[in-house]
This record gives structure tokens, C-alpha cells and sequence, in this order.
């Protein structure tokens, strides 16, 4: 089965090659080139007529937060424009349309995981482009999955987990917040979720619809970074015995955009239709920190 992948060198994407890339025939757009620029959705529909896939996965977004309140109208274009071209493609071509979104199309209200039938209402700029861009998939092909995901890690990539290492390694005394609560996901989990996903779908069974994923259980973010700690404490990591967390509140940060301080996503809606069962996030955490460990990022 061809399938074209947005994204091939973010997390999840990466995660697919390096997991399932004998599976599928992937088609790689190149980021610079009409084929795979985000930034003219209008080349992206025509590659995608011309290419006319049985499956195409849009991995890739504007994922700075603080970047899309001052870049709104780049954000909106990767993050709305680029997947309502895909969606269009799609629907003229008969191909399967996986669609990656976030926990942040939710405004972060409540203590209750977030179900895929919740009424999305955003709180920050990069929020709003993404669900911007849902509604735009489904205006013109209901026919099309969206996995909404939440706190996505990886070795070699940035986000939370190798932030916190970098800055464990340079400060040693470092402040977390500790009203974020969500799961940490494992990139290779979710890359694990989509190739069933288009499994499915070649063997005659599409999942279509909104689709919740993430790691089982929940943390703070505190509570992942002191996971980490004693993760490195426990490998006999010598400079982590010098390392300390500090407890601050979001409002604390100061951040230029406001950030959802409930992000956990149920999963069960998946898990019944492929039967799964997810990792705990301590356990897909342990596994990415092996792997920046080998990588030698610590």
C-alpha cells in the first residue's frame, strides 16, 4: 500500500519508519518543494492528485505554542490549510486520511479525561489552528481519522523529556510545574497506533472519526521530571545525585501563550476499536530514556 507521510522526520513520523518501514510504501514529500511544503497547501493537493496514494498520514504541524500567538497566520497555514488540502486530495482519490492532532483543541478545564465528543474551546493560538484544522478535515471528508495526542516524547527530538534532560545536565537545580496533569506518550507508541491504523484500512476496516491516544495513567509534569530523576539516579547517571526539582505553577512561567492545565486524553474508544492495551507512561518514559541514553545524550 502507498502511502505518503507528512512529517517523516518529526517524532511520530521517524517512529514509523524506523518501526514499520519495510510495512508500507512510503512516499516521503521533500519539505523543500512544492511536494511537501506546508506553507502551499495548494501544491501539496496538486502532488497528492498526481501521486494518488492509498493512504495519506499528516504527522507534521507548527507545533511552537509560544511561536504561533506571534506567527497566527503560519501556524494557521501548516496547521489548517495544509490538512483541509490533504483532506480534499484525499476524498478525489479514494486514499485513507490519518490525521495527527492534540489535547490542546481542549481548554485544560475540569479534572475528567477528555472524551472525543467534548466541545473543543482552546485557549491559545497554536490550540486554535489545530482545531481549526479538524473541522476543516471533516468539513470535506468525514471519511478520515484524526488521533488527538498528548505530551509526545522521543530521543533525539525536542519536547518535554529532553528539554528537561539538557536542562538537568547544564543547571542541575531546575523549577517544574506542577499543575500540568497528562500522560507522556512515547512517539513509538503512537507510530505503533497508526500502522494498525492503516493496517485496518488495507484489510477492509477504516477507522474513521476522532481518536483519542496516549500512554495509560497520568502525571504532573513535576511528577515526570521527578520520574526522570530517579530514572537516571537508578542507571547511575553520577550528575544526577547533584540534581534538584523545584514545585512552581504555570502562572509562574510567564509564558506568551497560556497553556491547558488538564491534558489528559481517554483512550478507551481506541483501545475497544483496535484492542489494545497502552504502555503506562512510566514504562514508555524508562524506554525513551534508554534510547537517549544509547544516543548519548546523557
Amino acid at each position: 500500500m502507498k502511502v505518503v507521510l507528512y512529517g517523516c522526520t518529526g517524532q511520530v513520523g521517524e517512529a514509523l519508519l524506523n518501526a514499520f518501514g519495510d510495512e508500507f510504501q512510503w512516499v516521503l514529500p521533500r519539505r523543500n518543494s512544492s511536494d511537501g511544503d506546508l506553507l502551499n497547501p495548494e501544491g501539496i493537493y496538486a502532488y497528492l492528485l498526481e501521486e494518488s496514494p492509498q493512504a495519506i498520514v499528516n504527522a507534521a504541524a507548527f507545533t511552537d505554542v509560544d511561536g504561533a500567538e506571534a506567527r497566527t497566520h503560519e501556524a494557521t497555514v501548516i496547521n489548517a490549510f495544509s490538512p483541509r488540502a490533504m483532506a480534499l486530495a484525499a476524498k478525489k482519490t479514494g486514499a485513507y486520511f490519518v490525521h495527527l492532532s492534540t489535547d490542546y483543541v481542549f481548554n485544560g478545564q475540569g479534572n475528567r479525561s477528555w472524551q472525543e465528543n467534548d466541545p473543543v474551546s482552546p485557549i491559545n493560538a497554536y490550540g486554535r489552528t489545530k482545531a481549526e484544522g479538524e473541522a476543516a478535515v471533516f468539513e470535506l471528508n468525514p471519511n478520515c481519522a484524526v488521533l488527538r495526542l498528548s505530551w509526545l516524547h522521543a530521543a533525539r527530538h525536542k519536547n518535554f523529556v529532553t528539554a528537561l534532560l539538557n536542562c538537568l545536565t547544564d543547571q542541575r537545580n531546575i523549577s517544574v510545574v506542577d499543575d500540568q496533569w497528562g500522560a507522556p506518550t512515547a512517539a513509538a507508541d503512537v507510530a505503533n497506533v497508526v500502522a494498525r491504523m492503516l493496517v485496518s484500512h488495507r484489510q477492509g476496516v477504516s477507522l474513521n472519526g476522532i481518536y483519542h491516544f496516549s500512554n495509560s495513567g497520568f502525571c504532573s509534569r513535576y511528577d515526570c521530571a521527578q520520574a526522570v530523576l530517579q530514572w537516571l539516579r537508578e542507571n547511575r547517571v553520577q550528575w544526577a545525585d547533584k540534581c534538584s526539582l523545584r514545585r512552581i505553577k504555570t502562572a509562574d512561567l510567564h509564558s506568551l501563550a497560556s497553556r491547558p492545565l488538564n491534558c489528559r486524553l481517554d483512550s478507551s474508544k481506541l483501545q475497544r476499536t483496535l484492542k489494545i492495551v497502552p504502555r503506562s507512561w512510566q514504562e514508555a518514559l524508562g524506554a525513551t530514556l534508554e534510547q537517549c541514553k544509547r544516543n548519548g545524550l546523557f
